[in-house]
């Protein structure tokens, strides 16, 4: 089960057409990725019918949206239920997509700098290696201003 409640069959389904998105774009497979893309946006309205807008659904939409407007209320509402529910690691893991999203995407680097902090925090006193690695290299973008490497 997620942090947040799912059950791992559902969430199971979920990863699995992630999945297929991602192998059709990597296989240049457009029409593929139009099917593994409308299915997920299915899937993800029947589990949020399911059990609500939960934190994981939420900012596994964000993943999947145009807009950047979308994708940052999505992540924020996501972030929000999170701290509501006391889900500690859906707040770890949104405060890591509201990092790079401001840093990497919207460049607002205000905003940026705020979540990667909240990042930081949520992380704790002993975050693993590919934490501290993506911490570094994001707080480098802020640093030069937002050039991304």
């Amino acid at each position: 089960m997620t942090s947040d409640g799912i059950a791992d069959d559902d969430w199971d389904r979920v990863h699995e057409l992630a999945v297929d998105i991602v192998n059709c774009s990597t296989a240049e497979d457009e029409a593929g990725e139009a099917r593994a893309h409308a299915s997920l946006v299915a899937l993800l309205d029947q589990l949020e019918e399911k059990y609500g807008p939960k934190p994981s659904l939420l900012a596994t939409r964000a993943d999947y949206v145009e807009s950047l407007e979308d994708r940052e209320r999505l992540l924020r509402a996501a972030y929000e239920e999170a701290r509501r529910m006391g889900d500690a690691r859906n707040q770890e893991l949104t405060a890591d997509s509201l990092a790079h999203f401001f840093i990497e995407e919207a460049l607002n680097h205000d905003q940026g700098a705020r979540w990667l902090a909240v990042w930081r925090d949520a992380l704790g006193n002993e975050p693993g290696p590919h934490e501290l690695g993506e911490l570094a290299r994001l707080e480098s973008v802020l640093l030069r201003g937002g050039a991304a490497e």
